[in-house]
């Protein structure tokens, strides 16, 4: 390792991460899912304080942090057409074409980050990002959009006791005699 001035460094509690809000991102990658009729599209920060971001993460942890998913199975196409206009206005000059999807690499276009709750493997309650909406780069730039209320965990995990219905089924045949 290279020596450091540790004196002239300043320690860091936690990543400074991006928060909900409209950004302008850029397309790295693109992978359709034919079978499930989705788009799967890696994007990352294409400029300001969280420029790369997504791809620092990934060299740092080994996975890409947020994503986009475009269905295009017939009730979701609306939801594409939004995006594929969203791309197509912020690129003068682009056309969506399903038989040619890797010119998408590349091309710029908003996203607007919503942040939801998710129970991790522990049982804990952590909070991610996610893509609720694609806009125009011009859509972002004059903040045309509007940022989703925290979308919370569902409280699924309370066991049957706790809300009031005994767990254990009553006996009627009791003869007195245990089975065993």
């Amino acid at each position: 390792m290279k020596k450091q001035n540790w004196d002239e460094v300043k320690e860091a509690d936690q990543f400074d991460n991006p928060e909900p809000g409209g950004y302008i991102a850029r397309i790295t990658r693109v992978e359709d899912v034919e079978e499930k009729e989705y788009l799967r599209i890696e994007w990352d920060f294409a400029e300001g304080r969280y420029k790369d971001n997504n791809a620092e993460t990934y060299d740092r942890a080994g996975f890409w942090p947020i994503t986009l998913i475009r269905s295009y199975k017939p009730k979701a196409l609306g939801f594409f057409k939004a995006f594929k206009t969203a791309l197509e206005v912020s690129n003068r000059g682009f056309c969506f074409d399903e038989d040619h999807l890797q010119n998408m690499v590349g091309k710029v276009f908003g996203v607007v980050l919503g942040e939801e709750e998710y129970r991790k493997n522990n049982g804990k309650i952590g909070k991610r990002l996610y893509v609720s909406a694609t806009r125009s780069i011009k859509a972002i730039e004059s903040g045309d959009f509007k940022i989703p209320e925290l979308k919370r965990v569902a409280d699924d995990h309370i066991p049957n006791q706790a809300a009031g219905v005994s767990e254990f089924t009553e006996l009627t045949d009791d003869d007195g005699e245990l089975p065993f």
